[in-house]
This record gives C-alpha cells, structure tokens and sequence, in this order.
C-alpha cells in the first residue's frame, strides 16, 4: 500500500438530514493534511461534492434503470484504480456491494452475517449489547398498525427497513406514515412502541473483528425530525465497551458503526433504536472530541502512521449552517427547472443518493395478497343477524352473541377484580356509546348500571325500566333542561367547581336524591377539557372550600380519561397522580371517598385477563391512597358495543382512478361517521358464497355521497372478481358509529 494511499468516501450530501461522508472526510484530513480523498454519489444534487475536502469526485449513475452489478463492478474499479480504500457512507449501498463484492480487502465495510445480524428491530445485537427492544411489530396493514398504535397510547414510530422514521400520535399520522414509508422505501413498515428518555449513541470502528476504538454520546440537540444538531462525547463505560467486543467479535465487523439506543426516563432501562453499519454523520463531532475513529481504521487498514495525535477541542459539537461554492457538477443540477429522471420530488430532496430507489429495487416483489377465511364464530354471529336474504341495504345489524358475550365478560372482569382486592366492582355502560334499546335491554337484564350525560339520556333509561340508583349520572351539562326533579341517581360526579356548587344546591333542596357525589379528576399531565385539576393550587383551595361547606354523605372520585388515546401505563401513572392528590385533599377537609369510578375509554380489543389486571391495579392505588372502598365502578361503552355491530351494504360500481382501484358502496360516512379513529375490518361476499376477510393493500371503498371525504375505508386490496351487486360488511361499526350515524339525503 502506497504511503499517501487514497480514500474513497460515498454518501457526501450534507443537509437537515445528512449522511457521512463530508464529515468522514474532515476528520481524514486531521490525520493527515496530504491525504488524497475522492467523494462518490450517485446524484450531482450531493451538496457535499462540492466541498474544498475533496480533491476529486465521482458522480456515479443513479440507482432507477442502472444494473446493479455493474454499478458495484464500477465503484470497485474506480477503488482499484486509484489503491484506494473505501468507507462506505450510505446502509444499502454498503449491504449490495458485501453481497457482490465478500471480502474485499479495501472495501470496509462489514460482512453480510453482519448485516443479517443487526437488521430492525436489531434483537440478536441488543441481546449481544445487553439492551431491551421496545415492543414493536412489522405492519402488513392499517389493522394491524392502528392496533398496534392503540395499544401503546398513539406513540409509537413507524420505520423504514434502513432509513426513515417518522413519530405517529393518531390515525391519520398513522396511515400518512404508512403510505410515505411504503411508498418511499418499498417494503412493508417496522412499527415501534415510543420510549420517552435521553437518546444516547455509541460510535465504533474495528477492522477484522477487533474493536478499534469507541466512543459515546448524548443527544443536546435535536432537529425537528430527531436528528443530532449537537451533541456531548464522553468515554465508554467499561460494561459496555466489553459488550461492544461481544459484537465486534461475534460478527467479525470491519468498518465503522453505530449503536443508537434510548434510556427510559421511567425505569432507567436502555432500548435499541438501531444499529447502522457505517459511521454516522456526527462522526467528526468525536473527532472534535479527541476519538478520530475513521483515521483509525484507515491506519489499521492501510498501515500508514497519522502525522498528528488525536487532540480533543472541546468535549462536544454543534453543527452550523455554512454556505460554500458549489462546484462545476452543480451548475444545472441545482437549478430550480432540474428535474430528475423519475418524478421523486420528496425522495430526491430528502435523499439525492437515490437510497429509495435502490430499497424499492431490492425488495422482492409481494404476490397479490387474496381474502381470507372467516372464523366460525364469527359466521355463525353473521349468519344469525342477517336472517333475511337478500338483507335490506345499507343497513346496521347487532350480533347478539357478541354483545351477550361482552356481557359476560364484563361481569367475569368485576368478578376477578372483586376478588383480587376484596372491594365491590361493577359496570356502568356508557349510554352516549350506542343508545339501541336492544343493548340498553341486555345490560338491564344482566343486572349492571348505566352511565348518562344528560336528563334525556336518563329519561331514555328510566323508560327502559333502568331505577334511579342503577344510574350514574356525569358530564359536564348534566343539568341542561332539568325540570326541577325530584330524581334520583346513584352517583353523580361534578366536571367543575362550579358544577359541585350548583350539584350541592339541588340535594340540600331535595330536587335531587344521590347515593354517592363526588368530583371528576382531570389527568394532572394529559390535555383535557374535563375534570376538576386538584393538582392546581387554585382549583385545589376552591373545592376544599366547596367540600367544607357541602352535607355531603358518601363522596366519590371519578377518573375518566380514555387508555385507548394515552395507552394503559400512562393513564395509570394519570390516575395514581390524580387520585394521590385527591385523597390529601379529601383529608384535609375531613372526609372520605366511598366509591372511585375509573371510569371508560377500555380499548375494545383488551382481553379479560388484561383489563382486570387494569382495573385491579387502579382499585389497589385507590386502596392505598384512600383506604377502605365500598364500591369500584368503570364504564364500558365502546368495550362492550363496538365489536357487537356491523354495517351491512351493496357494492354499486368498481373503477379505476387516479387513487388507484375502488369499489363504491351504497353506505357512506352517514352510516360511518367515526371512520377516521378506526379501521373497520371489511368483509366481501358475492352473490350466494361465503364470506371472506379483505387484505391489507393500496385500494379503496367509496362511499354514496358527493363528499370527497367519504372514503369510508382505505389501504384494502379488493378480490379480482368483486362486481356491482356483491356485498361487504364493515366490522366493529357498534360504537360512535352508531350513536353518531345521521341521515344524508333520501
């Protein structure tokens, strides 16, 4: 190897989001001023080609039509020719030339059971790393993923397989995510569970197996995106540098790495985010540091000595913004009018190297997906509700043993709950859910109480035969068009100070009776618009006064706070803060809670198991905040009726479009209005056959109506032979979409 040997860097565009290569470039330059350096791209849109670093640069054809082999065979040459070495700046570029180019000794870059090893989620490495991996799960569709996401309260990141990772906080986020993932990278998306910490990484070089030299860092500045903007660099522990042996070793590494994880503010417990196998764009911000990690690779791969010691500058980075000439490549290329050889606007300004391209390229075309089979409980409920054929259509049909096995699993929930803690539980369902007489009649008949936010919601109950002490009434207009009474409730829980005072006036006049009155809890970090917040020293100092002066008997304490939207460990950190404070409250005004009522928003997909241990887990904190209970109660709405109802239509077109293939149906958003918080599984039958499932894809079903809203169910792929006259049914359609459902036109 020549003494003033050459390097080859890739991966040179430098912007919000860049890639290595210029600052791999500036830490050779350190170690040696004389050094050669050449940059290779693959777009003249890589701002960083025009850096002075470089003192020759290789703009490479893009990724869309060219042949893959030869474009590694050239790349190769281009090294070759020159006796240089190469340091790869791009992940997929690196993985394509360790399959067609193993072993090259001046390629460096790891070797493929390297890259098997740390591909997302990354286990295998975390487990080498001594790091947890958040709960995650590949989405095959928006299902699946909104499942995923409800689960682990709306925070969670979608993933591209090498790039991207784009923060999801609702449905639409969510299936924007999705679609810009798929459409961008190619392959089907990495959904994973948002850790709330301090992001740390750990940067590495070793050639052969043997660790070169570490060093980690902490995250003081981020860009919008979560890119490092700043960073703080410090040695490594001795733990963890010993694990990062462990992987070295294991998977004969050579080249530069990157271990990205976060350490939960919570628990302390570090997480994998991933593992790149190339430096990372900070990369001369540990140069900075006093660890110039590339020329040490460089040095061990070459055997040339650097001119200077490594010398630490500052014990951290900050990037800036510079602006610099841009060079002769960059003269059309920049231009406003340029326009690249496929339409790719995001992609190209985001990603000028053309790594998208190359994903789609390399991920192996799905067969078209087909429907599935219908599990036999399931078509036996169907079978049972639509006894009628053909049924009327559009029309809203109630699976009563859904509904009749919801029931019981709610009173198996009080059951193990009663049982785990000794204290008495019961459901209340949530009358504003679905006010259908047929439910109302079930719940009646099981014995449970009812939940109501108005006097015509428990006039509705009345009438059904619901007594007054089997009603809980709440909300935060509950006296709206109250006649004057007298009425009786078995609970009545106050949104406000001003809603206790006014609650207070109507008992001590006898116009309203109540076994139990409390307040509502508002969750002490969450947004919410209702509930009394006893954390604010304000509000806490007027509702001890309230209390002082209320004949009040047994009061009770209502925490109400969907876990679908925030997710069951945040909303029972929610609760304990809330209830924590309520109980100094209570006792500073020398009184007692009776009864806590934790409440509704149950995810509807909870098994019995998860939501008793739920609720049990509350009614313990409330046992210790509060001491002895004599009552829990929580309400069930949409557990109990979402799943218990469908939309049954007609298909009345199939077309082609610019969104791609759709059916229209004769139902709209008039019979879906809550389309958008959920995805409701759809099920397909023609004529006289069975029914199957539809499969996650890129297709639609329209609506009846002239709204270019009403696209009441999008990412399905729709059977070949589905035809005008064939039916669908849209699932878990028995919640606000019932109560919320209205009539549009004749």
């Amino acid at each position: 190897m020549s003494t003033t040997p050459t390097v080859v860097l890739s991966g040179v565009h430098s912007g919000p989001n860049p890639s290595p290569g210029l600052g791999l470039a500036r830490s050779l330059r350190l170690a040696w001023p004389r050094l050669r350096l050449e940059a290779l791209d693959y777009s003249p849109r890589s701002t960083g080609l025009s850096a002075p670093e470089f003192d020759r640069t290789h703009i490479r054809p893009g990724w869309h039509t060219a042949d893959l082999g030869a474009l590694c065979a050239g790349l190769v040459s281009i090294v070759e020719s020159a006796g240089a070495v190469f340091l790869p700046g791009l992940d997929l570029e690196a993985a394509l030339l360790t399959e067609r180019a193993p072993g090259h000794p001046a390629l460096l870059l790891p070797p493929a059971a390297a890259f098997d090893v740390v591909a997302k989620p990354g286990e295998t490495a975390a487990s080498l790393l001594g790091l947890a991996v958040p709960e995650h799960r590949f989405a095959e569709g928006i299902e699946d993923a909104a499942d995923f996401a409800a689960r682990h309260g709306w925070r969670i990141w979608v993933k591209g397989p090498r790039y991207q990772a784009v923060a999801v906080t609702n449905r639409a986020e969510l299936t924007g995510a999705l679609e810009r993932v798929r459409d961008t990278w190619g392959a089907e998306s990495l959904l994973q569970r948002h850790v709330a910490g301090t992001e740390e990484s750990v940067v590495f070089a070793a050639l052969d197996g043997e660790l070169l030299g570490a060093c980690a860092m902490r995250k003081t500045m981020v860009t919008s995106e979560g890119k490092t903007w700043a960073g703080a660099v410090d040695r490594l522990d001795q733990p963890t540098r010993a694990r990062l042996v462990d992987l070295v070793r294991v998977t004969r590494w050579t080249g530069g790495g990157e271990v990205e994880f976060v350490r939960e503010s919570d628990t302390g417990v570090p997480y994998l985010l991933e593992v790149n196998p190339r430096f990372p764009a900070w990369i001369h911000g540990a140069t900075l540091a006093g660890v110039n990690l590339p020329a040490r690779l460089v040095a061990a791969a070459t055997g040339i000595p650097r001119h200077e010691r490594e010398k630490a500058h500052s014990s951290g980075f900050v990037r800036v913004v510079e602006e610099i000439p841009a060079g002769p490549h960059a003269t059309g290329a920049l231009a406003p009018t340029h326009r690249a050889v496929a339409p790719e606007p995001a992609a190209v300004g985001k990603h000028p190297s053309g790594m998208p391209v190359l994903s789609r390229r390399l991920t192996p075309a799905r067969p078209r997906p087909r429907p599935s089979a219908v599990d036999p409980v399931r078509t036996a409920d169907i079978a049972a509700a639509l006894v009628v054929d053909p049924y009327e259509s559009p029309a809203r049909v109630l699976f009563g043993g859904v509904l009749d096995r919801g029931l019981d699993r709610l009173t198996a929930v009080c059951r193990d709950v009663e049982d785990a803690t000794g204290v008495p539980t019961r459901f209340a369902y949530s009358v504003k859910t679905n006010p259908d007489p047929r439910v109302l009649d079930a719940v009646l008949r099981r014995g449970a109480l009812v939940e109501v936010i108005s006097q015509a919601e428990a006039r509705r109950c009345a009438e059904a035969g619901f007594p007054g002490d089997r009603v809980v009434l709440g909300g935060p207009a509950k006296w709206w068009r109250f006649d004057g009474g007298p009425v009786k409730f078995g609970a009545v829980f106050c949104d406000s100070v001003t809603d206790l005072e006014r609650t207070v006036d109507l008992l001590t006049t006898g116009a309203v009776y109540a076994d139990v009155v409390g307040l509502r809890l508002a969750p002490p970090t969450v947004a919410s618009r209702f509930g009394i917040d006893v954390t604010c020293p304000r509000t806490y100092r007027r509702v001890a006064d309230a209390l002082r002066r209320a004949p009040l008997g047994r009061v009770g304490l209502q925490f109400h706070h969907a876990a679908s939207q925030i997710g069951l460990r945040a909303w029972l950190r929610e609760f304990t803060s809330a209830v924590t404070v309520a109980a100094d409250l209570l006792t500073r005004v020398n009184s007692r809670a009776r009864c806590v009522d934790l409440g509704g928003g149950w995810p509807p997909w909870l098994a019995r198991e998860e939501l008793g241990s739920q609720l049990t887990r509350a009614s313990r904190v409330a046992v210790r905040e509060l001491g002895s209970l004599d009552q829990v109660l929580f309400e069930p709405g949409k557990y109990l009726v979402e799943p218990a109802m469908a939309v049954f239509t007609t298909v009345l077109d199939v077309r082609d479009g610019p969104l791609g293939r759709a059916a229209v149906v004769d139902a709209s958003i008039a019979e879906l209005p809550d389309w958008a918080s959920h995805p409701h599984p759809v099920l397909w039958r023609a004529p006289g056959a069975r029914w199957r499932k539809l499969p996650a894809g890129d297709e639609s079903v329209l609506g009846r109506l002239c709204m270019e809203h009403d696209r009441p169910r999008a990412g399905l792929t729709l059977p070949d032979g589905i035809a005008a006259g064939d039916h669908l049914l849209f699932l878990d359609a028995g919640a606000y979409d019932a109560s919320m459902s209205y009539r549009f036109g004749v």
